[in-house]
């Protein structure tokens, strides 16, 4: 009698192939967006309600741009959209590679709020409030 092994998961108890599945999907929906005909009206609800955009805010653009190698549009819409482009590369070739890795619990808060101060202040799609 044999035994299936059970699949390796991350931290957060998510298997390998669950995450190779949604970096995969994200990847063919970003490569498929331009083509199209008409956009989900996907709306950010902090920046719907309060007119101030979140950290997130240009992610999909940002993703879709450097999906089709526009890397400086990418930048501008988000700096996020590479990083969580370049995570799921990581998460396609190699996904136990990030079930070893243990960032500190500061570099998530760092980072929201890195990305936060980018499209409150200097986004140029959004306001530039500290560039004025």
């Amino acid at each position: 009698m044999t035994h299936a092994l059970p699949a390796p998961s991350t931290p957060g108890g998510v298997r390998a192939r669950e995450l190779r599945v949604g970096a995969g999907a994200m990847v063919a929906v970003a490569a498929a967006w331009p083509l199209l005909p008409v956009h989900p009206p996907i709306a950010c609800p902090l920046r719907a309600a309060t007119g101030v955009p979140c950290p997130f805010c240009g992610m999909t653009r940002a993703i879709v741009a450097a999906v089709h190698g526009h890397i400086g549009t990418s930048l501008a819409f988000n700096p996020g959209g590479i990083i969580v482009l370049a995570l799921a590369a990581v998460v396609l070739v190699r996904p136990g590679l990030l079930a070893r890795w243990r960032a500190p619990g500061w570099v998530l808060f760092a980072t929201v709020g890195a990305l936060w101060l980018w499209n409150i202040g200097f986004n140029p799609t959004f306001h530039q409030l500290l560039l004025r």
